[in-house]
């Protein structure tokens, strides 16, 4: 049995003790943070400029990286759609219509030095634009994993961190399926180690991007952020979002996840 790395994440909060950690590893997520303890300017810097993800995000990047502080979240379920496929690659899309959008992630020692860990394998999957995932068109939703039913791989894939501890995935911003806000799933791996987490997205850059085409052609969604049932008994959900960033016609979406691997 693969034992689970629990996982910190930056946040400008102290970590909650509300109970909203479930049993076995805590596992952290995006905020709106910066690195924690020692990783100042220059080391802030010098990470997203490894990135060379445009200069809206950089400029974004510089400020969110200046305010150090880590912050233990609740750990996320894996969900029933995740496949071990690794796929090394950086553009997921295979060409699915959709709002652009990039992912770009840190990931930290969850320790006083919150230093960058390199060759984690990340692995990120999500739904298409109408709630689809490559894999399991027309499959049923259930609470554990489900074999696929096709072969299809779109908004699947897996990079290795670079030795600032960084990666980038480019997609398109995801649909929704009935009971779910929007949201991406995130697996990962260091050594014989894993954990697994899910990121959300704001509601009102969601409803912006659900106005667009393709979106518009499956409306209504039944499920804000307040109502999703990981995402809504979290007291502090600030520390399950992306943070966001406008980029042309489209977004990046930056988070920082630290790993406490020992």
């Amino acid at each position: 049995m693969v034992s689970k790395v629990q996982i910190a994440q930056n946040s400008k909060r102290k970590p909650s003790t509300s109970g909203d950690k479930p049993a076995g590893a805590a596992v952290n997520a995006a905020s709106r943070g910066g690195v924690e303890g020692r990783m100042n300017r220059r080391m802030a810097v010098g990470v997203l400029g490894s990135l060379a993800f445009g200069s809206v995000a950089a400029a974004w990047g510089r400020r969110a990286l200046a305010q150090p502080v880590c912050t233990l979240t609740p750990e996320q379920i894996e969900g029933p759609f995740y496949l071990d496929q690794a796929r090394i690659r950086e553009d997921i899309s295979e060409g699915k219509p959709g709002v652009p959008l990039q992912l770009v992630l840190r990931v930290l020692e969850a320790s006083a030095s919150c230093a960058p860990i390199p060759q984690v394998a990340m692995d990120v999957w999500h739904c298409d634009a109408l709630g689809i995932y490559s894999g399991y068109e027309g499959a049923a939703i259930a609470p554990r994993h489900v074999e696929p039913v096709d072969d299809k791989t779109f908004l699947r894939g897996t990079q290795l961190t670079d030795a600032a501890g960084a990666v980038r995935f480019r997609t398109i911003y995801p649909g929704w399926y009935s009971g779910r806000t929007p949201h991406v799933h995130l697996k990962l791996r260091v050594g014989a180690k894993a954990a697994t987490t899910q990121l959300y997205f704001p509601d009102e850059v969601t409803n912006a991007v659900y106005a667009r085409a393709p979106y518009d052609r499956h409306p209504n969604r039944d499920t804000t952020n307040a109502a999703d049932r990981f995402l809504g008994p979290i007291a502090d959900k600030s520390l399950l979002m992306w943070t966001m960033a406008r980029d042309g016609d489209g977004y990046v979406a930056t988070a920082t996840v630290a790993l406490r691997t020992s």
